[in-house]
């Protein structure tokens, strides 16, 4: 069985004897070669290479023999053909960030397959290194995770930016995230005709959310997403960090991937939305501890996933930077030599 066989086995919900991994942020990130590339480049420099973009999509497949790529890029690029000043210093930040209606007056929807052409060429170009057997993943940020940043929320004290705005202006709120949720749209389809096999909905900070509000201001609009992506027979993952609280409501959406991240029991996830596909969910944090308790851990949540069919192993958010490239050796030479039946 291919990669790409196993990775789509398992996407379907099928049982298979081996488990397929990827990691979440793995280009790059804790690789020498990232970080020489970066020492030439900035940041929004390198995700608008398409050879270095592919250089360092793949540099993780091939040290670490990965079962899927993950293409690598930002999920605020999006914003920046609306006329959003949007700089990485280190992290996102937008100038000025989104306090009043008037400043998105001009915003419309793009044609991404234009503006975000170099996402495209990007996915061509690794597509081309990787071959044809090895599944490549393409992404957006879920339209409330976009409104978020656009109102430069970057750690959990600063939701009060985004909940003043929500509150004050509901419903020119309701119609900025219908238009990054259209435009995600395009976007996505772009990267499906581009190449990518499959794609994940990051909305990282709707965990931060009730389960009342998640259902006004993040559930529909990835709800439109899922949905209008279907209609192309395409595959979908949803990432929430935070999930738990929202799983019920989550099992509504037709996504066929639950990313799980590493506060939410995969048991408990596996009760609620069986048989959806679920994926993760290694404590990035452990993957600094020492090598035994890294190959412990996985083994762990392999034999508690042991029986589930539909399983792919990652971690429960992104890779972190100093991870130790041994630990990640090590965790995907555990998940690659354990069987399941």
């Amino acid at each position: 069985m291919t990669k790409r066989e196993l990775f789509f086995a398992n996407l379907r919900g099928e049982h298979t004897e081996r488990t397929p991994v990827w990691i979440m942020r793995q280009a790059g990130r804790c690789l020498p070669g990232y970080r020489k590339v970066r020492e030439s480049v900035s940041f929004e420099q390198l995700c608008r290479n398409p050879k270095l973009v592919a250089e360092v999509t793949s540099e993780p497949i091939e040290q670490f023999g990965l079962d899927a790529a993950i293409i690598f890029s930002d999920i605020l690029l999006i914003l920046e053909p609306l006329g959003i000043d949007l700089a990485y210093n280190p992290g996102p930040v937008i100038s000025p960030p989104l306090e009043t209606p008037q400043q998105f007056t001009g915003y419309a929807y793009y044609d991404p397959s234009a503006k975000l052409r170099f996402v495209g060429d990007a996915i061509v170009e690794t597509k081309s290194r990787l071959g044809p057997d090895l599944p490549l993943l393409g992404f957006c940020g879920a339209p409330f995770t976009l409104f978020s940043y656009l109102c430069n929320t970057t750690e959990r004290r600063d939701l009060h930016r985004v909940y003043r705005f929500l509150t004050r202006y509901p419903d020119e709120s309701r119609k900025l995230l219908q238009l990054f949720a259209e435009l995600s749209v395009g976007y996505l389809r772009m990267q499906f005709d581009a190449g990518v096999d499959a794609v994940q909905i990051f909305d990282t900070w709707a965990g931060e959310l009730s389960e009342e509000e998640f259902a006004t201001w993040s559930y529909p609009y990835l709800k439109t997403i899922v949905d209008e992506i279907h209609k192309d027979n395409a595959a979908v993952s949803i990432y929430i960090r935070g999930i738990y609280h929202l799983l019920n409501k989550i099992k509504e959406l037709n996504a066929d991937i639950i990313s799980i991240d590493w506060k939410t029991p995969l048991t408990r996830a596996a009760e609620i939305l069986r048989p959806r596909t679920l994926q993760g969910n290694m404590n990035p944090n452990l993957m600094l501890a020492p090598g035994e308790i890294v190959v412990q851990k996985a083994n762990e949540i392999l034999e508690s996933m042991k029986e589930y069919s539909g399983y792919i192993f990652n971690l429960g958010h992104g890779l972190l930077p100093m991870t130790p490239v041994e630990n990640v050796r090590a965790l995907v030479e555990t998940v690659h030599a354990f069987r399941r039946n």
